[in-house]
């Protein structure tokens, strides 16, 4: 018994750890977690599938979404429903890697309806005191697939939720930075993009190239001015 505890105990570490890796915008270490040795044991399956079938379905993005890119996200989608027995949460990744196909192919009614359909999932369980989609939560996944298809307005707003559900992240901060400088709002960006450079200082993510993109945003008069504020 002893025995099955610590293994547990370990399996859930690793899961947390590549979740913190993903909120630091670092999926490679979070794989690297969730592959490491030792984790033989846990089941860590739908997670990993989740990890990669998002990655696959934003390269897929870049190459026009077709099908042969795609077919790495199907396979995870397939996994997903075959995990059945996990539930809900098996559910909101299955919904969001749909999601993620659509938004793949900029088919944005279709991904909004998969997208609601997570999203509903996940607020039951976080009423019930019940976590969502592992390593990446329906509500961080809105933000970057409303991003990602240049809808910012909508981005912006799942941004705004999903701070208010899972947290503040680096990942939200970002994303949330993004739109809003599309939105041409700024002083906002401005904000959250200082917000980014500060929570990398106490954090120490990875993040070289996004924290670049945040000075070079920050250079502009706009936020020199607003800083004296």
């Amino acid at each position: 018994m002893l025995v099955m505890l610590a293994q547990a105990a370990r399996c859930d570490a690793a899961l947390l750890t590549a979740r913190q890796h993903m909120v630091r915008l670092d999926p490679a270490r979070a794989e690297i977690e969730l592959t490491a040795p030792g984790r033989e044991g846990c089941d860590l399956e739908l997670a990993l599938a989740y990890l990669r079938g998002l990655a696959a379905a934003k390269a897929a993005y870049a190459r026009g979404g077709d099908e042969a890119s795609l077919a790495p996200v199907r396979a995870a989608i397939a996994l997903a429903g075959e995990r059945a027995a996990l539930g809900e949460v098996a559910e909101i990744v299955g919904f969001v890697l749909r999601a993620a196909v659509a938004a793949a192919q900029s088919e944005r009614d279709e991904m909004s309806v998969m997208l609601a359909q997570a999203l509903q999932v996940e607020r039951s369980r976080g009423a019930r005191g019940l976590g969502g989609a592992p390593l990446v939560s329906a509500h961080e996944m809105a933000g970057d697939l409303w991003l990602q298809v240049h809808r910012y307005d909508e981005a912006a707003a799942a941004y705004h939720v999903a701070r208010a559900s899972a947290g503040d992240s680096p990942r939200t901060t970002l994303g949330l930075a993004r739109a809003l400088a599309r939105l041409d709002q700024a002083g906002a960006a401005c904000e959250e993009y200082r917000r980014l450079t500060d929570q990398a200082r106490v954090l120490r993510p990875a993040m070289t190239d996004e924290l670049a993109e945040a000075d070079q945003y920050l250079r502009q008069p706009a936020c020199r001015a607003a800083g004296r504020r």
